[in-house]
């Protein structure tokens, strides 16, 4: 199986801490964690990161016929954006939200995901835990889907 991973606005500058790794750790070493991990689920990962709502809207489109499934932080687009909901409803591949921190107790206008109707799951709040139990899950919904076969990628 073969997988997109697609980073929203600000995800490139940010650090990141993880239970059981020493200090904070980068955007680069977040993909490498993420690479190892699918490496172990027999999963290979594209990764791709946008500061751009219109770039990460391509990618999703571009998903069809190179990846058997998406997971998608899409930072700050998850509350607003109904392009990016749209272009995952449209692009034909199951997709997996996920969001570091959990935002419920933040700022009101983060109390309604958008970008998270167009997903077959949600991992909020698991720290970059988040990333890999986001495949996993795509995994077992492939599997139960039939997906395997129907939506293998070479």
């Amino acid at each position: 199986m073969k997988f997109l991973v697609i980073n929203g606005p600000n995800l490139n500058l940010t650090q990141f801490t993880e239970p059981g790794m020493e200090g904070q750790i980068d955007f680069n070493t977040l993909l490498d964690y993420i690479e190892a991990g699918c490496a172990q689920m027999d999963v290979q990962v594209d990764f791709f990161q946008s500061n751009h709502e219109g770039d990460l809207i391509d990618e999703i489109q571009s998903a069809a016929g190179r990846a058997d499934g998406i997971v998608l932080n899409p930072g700050g687009y998850a509350y607003y954006s109904v392009a990016i909901l749209e272009a995952l409803q449209v692009c034909g591949v199951p997709a997996v939200e996920v969001m570091l921190a959990d935002p419920s107790g933040k700022e009101p206008f983060r109390s309604v995901d958008v970008v998270s109707f167009g997903c077959q799951g949600r991992f909020a709040g698991e720290g970059v835990s988040g990333y890999l139990h986001a495949c996993a899950y795509l995994v077992q919904l492939l599997r139960l889907d039939g997906g395997a076969q129907t939506h293998l990628v070479q």
